[in-house]
């Protein structure tokens, strides 16, 4: 199984800043979608999940900005697990532009929860599809 999923997007106009930048507060949705991209990629449904009444509110976020993103380039998210301890999940993050330099690195960990947002062991089957990926 593949260790890591390169998502690519687009960036819009919309995300941009007076400096035409991609504003700082963009990343934090730009590193979701790539989250929720490599979880469908390895089997995992956000939906089904939060159906089944488990969710994964955000613990900490930390990004570091290498190089700006500008208007109407092609990103490469590079997303993967970096550790599963507890109910804490820990994804990683390295953001290319179109030149392949990296712009930015990520971290974000979320814990598992159940729907009254208090914390909950991973269920197996989540755990077994994660554990061959740290």
């Amino acid at each position: 199984m593949k260790k890591f999923l390169d998502y690519q997007l687009k960036t819009r106009y919309a995300e941009t800043d007076q400096m035409g930048y991609i504003h700082h507060s963009i990343y934090p949705q730009y590193l979701e979608i790539a989250r929720i991209e490599f979880m469908k990629s390895i089997g995992i449904s956000y939906k089904k999940m939060e159906a089944e009444g488990v969710i994964l509110p955000v613990y900490t976020l930390n990004i570091k900005y290498l190089i700006p993103l500008t208007f109407d380039e092609t990103i490469t998210i590079r997303t993967f697990v970096k550790y599963l301890k507890g109910v804490r999940l820990c994804f990683a993050y390295e953001i290319f532009n179109e030149n392949k330099q990296k712009t930015a690195e990520a971290e974000v960990v979320l814990v598992f929860a159940g729907a009254d947002g208090k914390p909950i062991r991973p269920p197996m089957k989540y755990i077994e599809k994660l554990k061959d990926l740290i």
